[in-house]
């Protein structure tokens, strides 16, 4: 495979996104397109942050342009014992997959702007959290309405709360106690990840 380029000009943009060059130009000017000049005048884009638009604008990622099988999870749960048995589970099913976590809300919260997770699992029963206005605001987020959501909660958990996270569009809800392996093959078909 070749090497990934790094930056993209507006004939590459184009005919990734098999439009015209004019087309580009048109979203540079819109402000759709975050490019940089070179010094004779020509636009040129981080190819990043063309990945970036393609996945907020849900288009096909070139071959040329994927990166490697390589995946962020993020684990949000405020049982340390669930948060290092899933981690273990994770990590032997789906070894590409790069883990953050976090026993609390506010620095889950903290860590989901940081680390920029491909999917997020998440407790049903933080504490001091709405977490179905958390979900509800991830999933119209510029930023985060592409992240795969999976939510953990016991059978017990308050079904007006299930009713409203399910209503939002969660990517998968699992009970709880959590079948780790389950979390792990969950996962890797949400990332389209060979479960190993």
């Amino acid at each position: 495979m070749a090497p990934r380029r790094k930056s993209l000009s507006t004939g590459d943009i184009a005919r990734h996104c098999q439009v015209t060059p004019a087309t580009v130009v048109n979203w540079i000017k819109a402000g759709k397109l975050q490019v940089y000049t070179t010094p004779g005048g020509q636009y040129r884009m981080d190819a990043a942050e063309f990945v970036g638009f393609l996945e907020q604008n849900r288009l096909p990622i070139p071959e040329e342009l994927q990166p490697s099988n390589e995946r962020r999870v993020l684990l949000i749960d405020n049982d340390p014992e669930v948060l290092e048995r899933s981690t273990q589970s994770i990590a032997r099913y789906l070894p590409t997959v790069i883990l953050e976590e976090s026993d609390n809300a506010i620095e889950g919260l903290v860590k989901l702007g940081a680390f920029k997770p491909h999917a997020a699992v998440i407790d049903l029963e933080l504490p001091s959290v709405d977490v179905a206005e958390l979900c509800r605001r991830l999933r119209t987020g510029a930023d985060t309405r592409n992240m795969f959501l999976v939510v953990v909660g016991e059978n017990t958990a308050d079904p007006e709360l299930v009713r409203r996270v399910r209503r939002i569009g969660v990517d998968a809800a699992l009970p709880r106690p959590l079948n780790f392996d389950e979390l792990s093959r969950t996962l890797g078909r949400l990332l389209k990840l060979s479960f190993g």
